[in-house]
């Protein structure tokens, strides 16, 4: 099956554009406008914030532009005016490209009364992806920054047994390098769309609780399933095994998410459910009804218009 149709049915599910609030419970991005920010060739119209940002991407003329920024935080967790000079995407459908340019000041933000003086620094961030014939699409970034990766991705058409779909990521940086191999398969029941991963992933990040670079076994399933024309309930469930865990650490790793997509037309917010919310909302659901619940509803949030 190629790649485009499986696109049609995360489409059909009425899931085509939605926002990294979505994919980051439901595990991949094919499919969705948040999909640029590996692969800039499949940039579309869309305008979307969290609060904090702002992103903008129209087409015009057979070309398609973007451009975004965001505010910056200092180490008191206070927000302050952003250092990008631009952030930029370009893109004619078969070859994207990103550009980014932050110029820092060289005054550092500071609780004490007086102003910490710093060194300023220029940094660039780049971008390109391109697709290779209908099934495949690759992606590349590099950052100027200190300790950010270069990274190289590439996803396409697999069709091996439950798998539809591999990804493969590289990223590199000044400490630790990366390899990430991932495989997944979309299944459609009819108002529900199912993934099911599995994948291996090698880093010289130190593994839990212990002290040297580490290989892990990765699984992963996600069920989107639509409520009502207008709502979405989302889950995901995702498992690493350290498969030489050291004396003392942990053989393994497991997270669990929710969120909650609302669609009005154009007009789309998805939101990540605090951890334990859902849990919190299926046992005592007046609570939340009526305002009293005690947690906050949402670790973070996506608006968007597309079109």
């Amino acid at each position: 099956m190629k790649l485009r149709n499986i696109l049609m049915i995360a489409a059909t599910a009425g899931v085509m554009f939605a926002s990294a609030d979505r994919t980051g419970v439901v595990g991949y991005t094919a499919g969705d406008y948040s999909d640029m920010n590996t692969f800039p060739q499949n940039a579309t119209n869309v305008a979307h914030t969290s609060g904090d940002n702002f992103n903008f991407v129209w087409a015009d003329g057979g070309n398609t532009w973007g451009f975004s920024g965001a505010f910056s935080y200092d180490d008191a967790g206070e927000q302050v005016a952003g250092n990008e000079l631009v952030n930029m995407l370009w893109t004619n459908g078969n070859y994207g490209v990103t550009f980014g340019l932050n110029m820092d000041s060289g005054t550092a933000a500071s609780t004490e009364p007086v102003v910490a003086e710093v060194a300023g620094e220029t940094t660039m961030n780049m971008g390109f992806g391109m697709g290779l014939g209908d099934d495949w699409d690759m992606g590349f970034t590099y950052s100027t920054a200190g300790d950010s990766p270069m990274s190289l991705n590439a996803r396409g058409n697999l069709g091996f047994w439950a798998f539809d779909v591999m990804e493969v990521g590289y990223a590199s940086d000044d400490i630790n390098t990366t390899i990430d191999v991932n495989m997944y398969g979309l299944k459609d029941w009819g108002a529900t769309t199912g993934m099911f991963a599995m994948g291996f992933v090698n880093s010289d990040a130190y593994a839990w609780g212990g002290t040297e670079a580490a290989s892990y076994l990765t699984t992963g399933f996600s069920v989107e399933s639509q409520l009502a024309g207008w709502c979405e309930l989302r889950m995901g469930y995702n498992k690493m095994f350290n498969v030489g865990a050291e004396v003392g650490a942990d053989e393994s790793n497991e997270t669990f998410s929710a969120g909650i997509g609302f669609n009005y037309d154009s007009v789309q917010l998805d939101m990540t459910l605090s951890d334990g919310t859902l849990g919190n909302m299926m046992s005592n659901p007046l609570h939340y009804v009526n305002g009293r619940n005690a947690t906050g509803l949402t670790s973070s949030w996506t608006l968007s218009y597309t079109w």
